[in-house]
């Protein structure tokens, strides 16, 4: 086996075998060059018969034309045939038939019909080519009566203007074939076909039933043109044909002559010849064969080898090549382990790096989250069932102390504190969740172990550490706290509740939370909401209710506030603080808006042609003021309005970004539009703000006006706001207004507007009509609240 040791020489050997592969490619072009020769001499012999076949129907013919001639030039047959002395001409005509044996002919007189003879299908058929002859010649050809030919002479009846036709036919059915069949030196096959009017070849069945159709007259026409002998197929197999035109009687016929001959027949005197060559072929071939078991057997052994190592490095397993030989292969075989080396001193890199935090080298969440995974595998196999605690520290203002000392020194405090968990929790896993987060898992944990580890945490880490040689910090941290047992959670849900219980100790300003799963269906629930609210904006589901807000000046309603309702078809009405706190949050808010707008356009027309000049006030969200594409499109909607539109903005929206706000609401003054601030005294009010606000009206909170009666200083700081808006131009809403005591004392302030549920509750549009009809102006302004009579629409 020492010839076969180098890579090139068994390479060599391979293309031995392909020798082999060409000579079987040889044999079978030797088969296509003896199916090639035995056509052509089929086909020499197949135009050699037609030949004969068309001497011999030329024979028939003449003979048939001279005795149709004879008679038709016969002085008393042509005076019957002029005189109409049709007994004359039948018996004349009949006599000759029989005397001559010919199946079958007719006479045809001047008026193109049978005078004697066949009066059928033939008879009418020969007629009617006949009558489109101009020829004052003989005539022959071939006619087919319902797909069967039939071979005809005619001649014509000349005293001296034809007087008509003398028609002999012989039917070319199987019989006639055979005998012209037996003719041949090869069993061909003969048939006559006619074409019709739709191009199809077509014969008797018992000649032509072997072919489809339309195959059949495709190769007719093909072989028309080439004048050559092909293939066809069969019922019986595939055949060699060949096609030749006839001559034809009707000159709105065509038909041919078609000689066919068996391919296999053809091919049964080289049968032995074929023998031997695919011998040869197979011969070849099984040296190709017995070669590539060869080369299998010494090439492919390295190669699977190289294949199951690169699977194994594939999936983290050593992946090495055993060495034994010492040719090209061998040397792939070195290449491949070096790069497996390679490949997993990286991986080994990559993994590290992926599991730990780069700025201070501890575990990360994806660390976290594997230990968390084996923890509770561990304590499945133990049979442990006291569970895992998870507790994310969380560090207080570390923004504010990565931006005062550094990134450096926020990371260094990071991995200090990590120290001071190690030495208190010596089997506690700890890493990095976040920039400002660690996570501990504790396993195995009871749960009434959680919250006394936590609070030793605190307790630990809530105090002055020293973060460098010579530099401290008091450090606070908040931490979120979760037990988990049985549940089959995985490990990043484990750890979000660990992180929400955070947040939830972060929002109640309280050093720790254990995880309440109250809040996080609260969570899920929202989450569930805000897609149901957008699907509710799309259906437009969202209803405009409006509030009626009084003058005491003009003593009438002259107002109404827009508030959006949603009326869930599972939870009812949801709350506006609610729906309104989430579209904002997630930017539906601008749709939200859009239809509000829209829908109080339209309603304010509807009232208008009520006979009620209504204005209408909406709320307008502080998140939309920095939008400038948004607020050009709310300015077109208004600029469709019939009445005057006021938009109710919160003063805390315009502090946020006064610069933004302050210019939005100076374009929307600008077109006409009035401005006014809500809900104030609720939120960090600003004089310095007011007055730069060019509002219209200023609405007092409804907190102030339920303790107007009883508390002096609420109604000193109603009367303070009151006259303070006057002073800056605005006039005064109050909202809230549910008693007369209010009301009255509200009027004796100089306050402009009321509103609340004691003038009327929120209704819709329906209702608002009702209640505008309904509404009985007071007639002691100062004594009692207005009075209505509460109706529904229907």
């Amino acid at each position: 086996m020492t010839v076969f040791k180098r890579l090139s020489t068994r390479l060599a050997v391979m293309f031995g075998g392909l020798f082999a592969l060409a000579l079987l490619l040889i044999a079978f072009a030797s088969y296509m060059a003896i199916v090639s020769y035995a056509r052509a001499s089929v086909q020499k012999e197949l135009q050699a018969s037609a030949s004969v076949f068309n001497r011999i129907w030329t024979l028939k013919s003449d003979s048939l034309q001279t005795n149709a001639v004879l008679l038709s030039r016969d002085f008393g047959f042509r005076s019957a045939l002029a005189t109409h002395d049709n007994a004359t001409v039948d018996s004349a005509f009949e006599n000759l038939q029989t005397r001559l044996n010919i199946q079958t002919g007719l006479v045809i007189g001047a008026d193109g019909q049978p005078l004697a003879g066949d009066r059928g299908n033939l008879g009418q058929n020969l007629a009617a080519a006949l009558a489109s002859r101009n020829e004052f010649n003989a005539l022959n050809g071939i006619i087919s009566v319902d797909s069967h030919p039939y071979q005809a002479v005619a001649a014509p009846v000349m005293a001296p203007d034809r007087l008509g036709w003398v028609v002999f036919a012989q039917q070319l059915d199987a019989g006639e074939m055979r005998s012209l069949q037996g003719l041949a030196s090869i069993p061909i096959k003969a048939s006559i076909l006619t074409q019709t009017r739709g191009g199809l070849w077509l014969g008797p069945d018992e000649l032509t039933g072997d072919y489809k159709p339309s195959s059949l007259s495709f190769f007719i026409d093909q072989s028309l043109q080439s004048k050559s002998a092909s293939l066809i197929n069969s019922s019986h197999g595939t055949m060699i044909a060949v096609a030749t035109s006839l001559p034809n009687i009707d000159s709105q016929q065509r038909s041919v002559l078609l000689l066919s001959y068996p391919l296999s027949a053809a091919l049964h005197a080289y049968q032995s010849l074929l023998t031997v060559l695919l011998a040869i072929g197979l011969f070849g071939l099984a040296a190709v064969v017995a070669a590539s078991l060869y080369l299998a057997r010494n090439l492919t052994r390295p190669i699977l080898a190289l294949k199951d190592a690169a699977f194994a490095l594939r999936d983290g397993k050593p992946g090495l090549v055993r060495i034994t030989t010492h040719d090209e292969m061998a040397d792939l075989a070195t290449a491949f382990n070096d790069m497996a080396v390679s490949i997993e001193e990286r991986e080994r890199d990559i993994t590290r790096l992926a599991k730990t935090d780069i700025a201070t080298d501890l575990p990360n969440r994806s660390a976290f989250e594997d230990h968390i995974a084996e923890a509770r595998e561990a304590a499945h196999e133990k049979g442990n069932d006291k569970g895992i605690v998870i507790i994310c520290i969380g560090i207080d203002r570390y923004a504010h102390i990565r931006a005062v000392w550094g990134v450096a020194y926020a990371h260094t405090l990071t991995g200090r504190l990590q120290d001071i968990l190690i030495r208190l929790f010596s089997k506690a896993f700890i890493a990095r969740l976040s920039a400002d987060t660690l996570g501990l898992c504790l396993s195995p944990c009871d749960v009434d172990q959680a919250l006394p580890l936590a609070r030793a945490i605190i307790a630990r880490l809530d105090k002055r550490i020293k973060v460098t040689d010579d530099q401290g910090l008091d450090v606070l941290v908040s931490l979120g706290v979760y037990h988990v047992a049985n549940a089959r959670l995985t490990p990043d849900e484990m750890i979000e509740r660990a992180l929400i219980a955070l947040d939830q100790a972060r929002v109640g300003k309280l050093k720790m939370a254990l995880f309440d799963p109250r809040i996080y269906s609260e969570l899920a629930d929202t989450l569930l909401l805000t897609d149901q609210l957008h699907a509710a904006l799309q259906n437009r589901a969202m209803q405009v209710w409006y509030q009626p807000k009084f003058s005491y000046r003009e003593n009438r309603i002259t107002a109404v506030e827009a508030l959006v309702r949603w009326n869930h078809p599972e939870r009812g009405y949801v709350s506006p603080q609610r729906f309104v706190q989430i579209a904002e949050e997630t930017g539906a808010i601008r749709d939200l808006t859009t239809q509000v707008l829209q829908t109080c356009i339209a309603d304010q027309g509807r009232l208008k042609s009520a006979g009620f000049d209504i204005d209408i006030s909406i709320n307008y969200s502080g998140r939309l003021l920095s939008d400038e594409a948004y607020n050009a499109r709310a300015l077109a909607i208004c600029d469709e309005a019939v009445g005057q539109i006021c938009l109710e903005i919160t003063e805390t929206a315009v502090i946020e970004d006064p610069t933004i706000g302050l210019a939005a609401i100076n374009t929307f003054v600008g077109r006409g539009l009035e401005i006014s601030i809500d809900d104030f005294g609720t939120g960090l009010s600003s004089l310095a703000y007011l007055k730069q606000i060019p509002a219209h009206e200023l609405k007092i909170d409804r907190s102030f006006i339920m303790e107007i009666e009883s508390g002096q200083r609420d109604a000193l700081l109603v009367r303070s706001t009151i006259d303070l808006a006057h002073g800056l131009g605005m006039k005064v809403t109050a909202e809230g207004v549910e008693t007369a005591a209010a009301f009255t004392l509200l009027q004796s302030m100089g306050c402009d507007i009321a509103q609340g549920y004691g003038i009327a509750k929120p209704m819709p549009f329906g209702d608002l009509i009702l209640f505008m009809n309904d509404f009985n102006g007071m007639s002691a302004p100062k004594a009692k609240m207005p009075t209505y009579r509460n109706k529904k629409a229907v």
